[in-house]
């Protein structure tokens, strides 16, 4: 028998059910931003955040989900780059039922039921090659975001990612670029680090809202700092005050994501509060645990077997698929003895083998599974 919980009643419990039956609205990502509270995003993470993964991420309240940084040169003169770049199917986005953010009495919140967004991601620092790569996705994605953080050597050698954070004129014009393909309404967003001069980090947000970008994601580490570095909420909130304080584009508030250090719901939920944002991305904590943002501690084995699913339907190279396994597998394992026999697996069946054997883990039987 249901149970009604403790902050929850029956009016609310009632109204959760008659919206299953609704058909959800399809919104752009800055709107379920700026309408909703909670709102949960897992990050573009270059091999990893790929179709079977980001479906998985989805079912586990996982609003928004990114593309890998695509390389926006690359994709626009390579066929073969384009095949193996992006990939997606009518059924990756998820949909939920969400509480509005604002103007409602607590006691009884007002809630919609949604349709997620996918967002591609593109680095490049060319604005033809930019508005081009933006135009082909432009019927398959929600929105296009810049990548202006990639901390990489490789990325900064190239004049993309974070050697975009001091050099907000360009970044305006890849905003334009892409707005000239896609059309004004069309949304672009941008993913940025946090400056050693946070006058740099307040020149380029407000260049970018200018140039009508629709978010902003801003991860709380500078270009220089490693991951074990702690993460510099005070940056995030700066950000967030500086996009307050400039114009709007004609489309309500700029919203800012808070990106960094995000490991459970309590994380999350901690960086909203301290931010003063609804949404928070993941990179990190969702590569590991899938469903962080249901509240999970770690991923229920039935997700595990879901995943098997996802990738055998979709696709996916082995080498990325165990690694994926491997991360999720990390808080089950046992030792680090089985763990070290999971790493030396080499082969689809020899998984799927010790999945069954160790966890009674069983994917659903295909009459084709390509890795």
């Amino acid at each position: 028998m249901a149970t009604i919980k403790s902050n929850e009643t029956i009016t609310d419990r009632l109204s959760d059910l008659s919206l299953l039956d609704q058909p959800p609205e399809i919104l752009c990502p800055q709107r379920i931003v700026n309408e909703f509270k909670q709102v949960n995003i897992c990050a573009p993470m270059v091999r990893y955040s790929k179709l079977p993964f980001r479906q998985l991420v989805s079912e586990y309240e996982t609003h928004i989900t990114f593309t890998p940084m695509i390389l926006a040169q690359e994709f626009c003169l390579s066929s073969k780059a384009r095949d193996s770049d992006f990939t997606t199917n009518e059924t990756e986005r998820g949909t939920f039922i969400m509480e509005e953010s604002r103007s409602t009495p607590a006691t009884h919140p007002s809630k919609r039921k949604i349709r997620g967004s996918l967002i591609a991601q593109f680095g490049g620092n060319n604005p033809l090659y930019m508005g081009h790569a933006a135009a082909l996705l432009k019927n398959y994605v929600d929105g296009i975001d810049i990548n202006c953080g990639c901390p990489q050597q490789w990325a900064y050698k190239e004049g993309i990612g974070s050697a975009l954070l001091r050099k907000p004129d360009l970044v305006r014009e890849l905003v334009r670029s892409i707005k000239g393909t896609c059309g004004e309404d069309f949304p672009v967003s941008i993913k940025i680090r946090i400056d050693d001069d946070l006058r740099n980090t307040s020149r380029l947000i407000k260049t970018a809202i200018q140039a009508n970008v629709s978010m902003i994601t801003v991860h709380g580490r500078t270009r220089r700092q490693a991951s074990s570095h702690p993460v510099n909420l005070e940056g995030i909130k700066f950000a967030r005050e500086e996009a307050l304080s400039s114009h709007s584009n004609g489309n309500g508030e700029i919203p800012v994501v808070a990106n960094g250090d995000i490991f459970s719901l309590e994380d999350a939920n901690k960086t909203r509060e301290f931010c003063g944002v609804n949404g928070v991305m993941s990179a990190r904590g969702l590569q590991e645990n899938p469903a962080l943002f249901s509240g999970y501690d770690r991923i229920p084995l039935a997700g595990i077997e879901r995943f098997l699913d996802l990738s055998a339907q979709n696709g996916f190279m082995f080498p990325l698929f165990h690694r994926h396994l491997a991360d999720m597998l990390g808080p089950w394992f046992t030792s680090r003895e089985e763990k070290k026999y999971f790493n030396m697996l080499s082969s689809p069946p020899s998984v799927i083998d010790f999945l069954e054997e160790t966890y009674n883990i069983h994917p659903s039987p295909l009459p084709e599974i390509i890795f």
